[in-house]
């Protein structure tokens, strides 16, 4: 009798011994996971140039990081040129309103998917910089 409790104790202790590994094993990835997520949060959540326009910017600025401030200034004057040119400024034009038609059909996509949200996207600014509203 005592020998079968011992081996059942054993398997008992073996048991919980490889839960709490199973455990632990779980633990150290959701820790991974948080970690690698934090990671990114400076990323996903970065501020443009001027403070307050999220994610505007940083995506910029992380693309030009290895270039020299020399090389950045020659990129941002020839930037400044192009969009002088009035092919330039007209492709921009329809992007911006590409852009609006889309942002449009998108939020009739979402009310006709479930009509109660309207109250929500009432909430959120919509349209150009600083949360001004576009008119429909």
């Amino acid at each position: 009798m005592a020998e079968l409790a011992s081996c059942l104790f054993c398997n008992l202790f073996g048991v919980l011994l490889s839960l709490f590994q199973v455990m632990k094993i779980k633990s150290l990835i959701i820790v991974s996971l948080l970690v690698g997520a934090l990671q990114f949060s400076p990323v996903m959540f970065g501020q443009g140039q001027n403070g307050n326009e999220p994610g505007r910017g940083g995506h910029w600025q992380q693309r030009l990081a290895n270039l020299s401030p020399e090389e950045r200034e020659k990129l941002k004057a020839a930037r400044q040129k192009a969009m002088q040119d009035p092919s330039v400024q007209a492709a921009h034009e329809k992007m911006r309103e590409a852009r609006r038609e889309f942002v449009t059909a998108m939020r009739g996509g979402m009310l006709k998917a479930d009509p109660t949200i309207q109250r929500v996207l009432d909430k959120i600014p919509r349209g150009g910089r600083g949360g001004e509203r576009d008119e429909d």
